[in-house]
């Protein structure tokens, strides 16, 4: 992953709360690839984007209650998401991978060691939870991603799962503490890759349209290029190509409730670089 993220900006000004799992900031500002890349789309559209932090295990009810319109937060697509909602078209690449402590790299090099442990951690509802289950290890959820990692560095979990895209970002990319105690671990846990993708309510064909015709737009006009250089994802970031189907959706009334509102309000978890509190300016 190429580092286009100025390492001494980062340790001036990303919240503690992102980072190293401290206390709250006093004056923060969201940023992140998904925060720019959701801001984009609503500009596009011409409707104001909200932001609502939720629990990630409690995402389908705040959906379906529509306290949130889009669930946009490095969502990785399943089967089972996409008989369930509207899900747009793939903008990145993602996979699971392990991260254990560096002082027991030859303790777990190899899967069947790792699953000796009964010590494992992952965001509760998250993919990596379910590979967890998967592959018949203990889980030990927590609330959030950034939670594995003070989990590991505590002790209280041997092995965590979580997105490359944010284990890069902790671990290889952003020079915090984490680097020095944790790795990312060479032995392979997960047998395919991930795709990271946006959700709307089932049956809101249109929203979707609306959705997937400006991530097309912003594509082709090299916005999401330019947002994912600057948060150095610019070799996981994926090409969209949609052609609108507008004129043939008959049920616009999702797309209307939006229009009528004004805004786009989009459930997310802190979970740098995808949505992470920096120190306003």
């Amino acid at each position: 992953m190429k580092k286009k993220i100025i390492v001494a900006l980062i340790l001036a000004a990303v919240c503690l709360t992102a980072v190293l799992g401290a206390a709250a900031c006093s004056n923060t500002e969201l940023v992140g690839f998904d925060i720019e890349l959701a801001n984009a789309v609503g500009e596009d559209l011409g409707v104001s984007v909200e932001f609502a932090q939720i629990n990630w295990n409690t995402k389908e009810n705040e959906l379906e209650s529509k306290n949130v319109d889009l669930l946009w937060n490095g969502m990785t697509i399943t089967p089972e998401r996409e008989a369930m909602w509207e899900i747009s078209e793939p903008y990145m690449l993602n996979e699971q991978v392990a991260i254990i402590r560096k002082a027991d790299e030859s303790k777990f090099d190899t899967l069947d060691k790792m699953l000796s442990s009964n010590k494992w951690a992952a965001e509760s509802g998250s993919a990596g939870a379910e590979l967890i289950g998967d592959l018949g290890a203990t889980l030990i959820g927590v609330n959030a991603q950034i939670s594995v990692l003070t989990e590991l560095n505590s002790g209280s979990a041997d092995i965590g799962v979580m997105d490359s895209v944010m284990a890069n970002y902790y671990i290889n990319e952003s020079g915090s503490t984490y680097s020095s105690s944790l790795m990312i671990s060479p032995v392979k846990i997960a047998t395919e890759e991930e795709y990271y993708g946006i959700a709307a309510r089932g049956g809101e064909v249109a929203l979707m349209d609306k959705i997937n015709t400006s991530l097309a737009k912003l594509w082709a006009d090299g916005t999401i290029s330019d947002i994912a250089e600057k948060y150095g994802l610019s070799d996981v970031v994926l090409p969209i190509e949609y052609t609108s189907q507008w004129d043939s959706i008959t049920d616009k009334s999702s797309w209307d409730y939006i229009t009528a509102r004004g805004k786009i309000i989009i459930g997310y978890t802190l979970f740098a670089p995808i949505a992470y509190e920096v120190e306003a300016a």
